[in-house]
């Protein structure tokens, strides 16, 4: 059978759409739109502009759903929504005009599924998984592939942007501001003491799989990499410091829909792997869509769920 999962994010939405065999499944495509909603939220309220892109950008997604024959769907929000003040508000105009129920999440289940859908991917049975979005990262300590610890802190690349940056990339007194607001986040885990220094760190996000085009593209990564040292993010902010101009035109070059929040995901990147002194990265492509996905139709550990 074939099912939608429609991750509605602070800046973007996406629609995943697997075809799903007893107890593995894999991508048969994968639709985004860069609505970026955080944009349209004024005094913790989501605006009926952005209710209005919110509910547009579903319909489209339904259609499509339909046209294909796919009548199982489901949808999820996390920061986008449910910090909000008006979110039931949000949620009741998107039920009775599309007929479409979103579920939020919390901070901590977010980061326990997406930790549930990368746990196949992960190299190392020990250390530290973050999923980095356009409002919250998610951080889940590990050992032994066992969730010890997880936490949602309120910073992405998104709400940086916005709270701190006044043109489109940082300037260098902005980016000292987003450094100190990152660590000032951080500060606030209590890692559990087994893996209070983890060594390698665990990615997933657009931004982090964006960062790693960077690399890739500076000859730092092969094409067909995903694992590299961590040295290489302080590296690569460093140069793409040198020349803001040049660096916003790499950015359109490479990933132009992320080209406002790219450099705050790096910088995000770059301060956990400082304040943690992490060794090696290791970047992951599944996450929160499909630990939702293996949670409610495949149910138990994710042990070689995919194709």
């Amino acid at each position: 059978m074939n099912i939608g999962i429609i991750d509605i994010g602070s800046n973007t939405i996406r629609l995943n759409v697997y075809e799903l065999n007893n107890k593995s499944f894999h991508l048969l495509f994968s639709k985004k739109e860069n609505v970026g909603l955080i944009s349209y939220v004024y005094k913790n309220n989501l605006s009926l502009e952005g209710i209005t892109k919110l509910k547009n950008c579903l319909l489209r997604f339904k259609t499509t759903l339909e046209v294909l024959d796919i009548y199982i769907m489901d949808a999820f929000a996390t920061a986008s929504l449910r910090n909000l003040d008006n979110s039931l508000e949000v949620l009741s105009i998107i039920s009775n005009c599309l007929n479409i129920q979103i579920e939020i999440i919390s901070g901590s289940t977010e980061g326990k599924l997406s930790f549930l859908g990368a746990m196949h991917q992960i190299h190392q049975p020990t250390g530290l998984y973050i999923d980095s979005g356009g409002a919250s990262t998610e951080f889940v300590f590990y050992k032994n592939f066992k969730n010890l610890y997880t936490i949602s802190l309120n910073i992405g690349s998104l709400n940086l942007f916005n709270k701190y940056v006044d043109k489109i990339l940082p300037t260098k007194e902005e980016t000292l501001q987003i450094q100190k607001h990152i660590f000032k986040e951080i500060e606030k885990i209590k890692a559990p003491k087994e893996i209070s220094t983890p060594s390698t760190l665990t990615v997933t996000g657009g931004n982090m799989r964006a960062i790693r085009s960077l690399l890739v593209h500076y000859g730092r990564l092969n094409q067909d990499e995903y694992t590299f040292s961590a040295k290489e993010i302080h590296e690569l902010l460093l140069l793409l410091s040198e020349n803001k101009t040049k660096t916003m035109h790499l950015f359109l070059k490479i990933k132009p829909d992320r080209v406002h929040t790219m450099f705050c995901g790096l910088l995000i990147l770059d301060a956990i792997t400082s304040y943690f002194s992490i060794q090696n990265i290791q970047i992951c492509t599944n996450g929160v869509r499909e630990g939702y996905l293996i949670q409610k139709y495949i149910g138990g550990k994710n042990e070689n769920n995919t194709k």
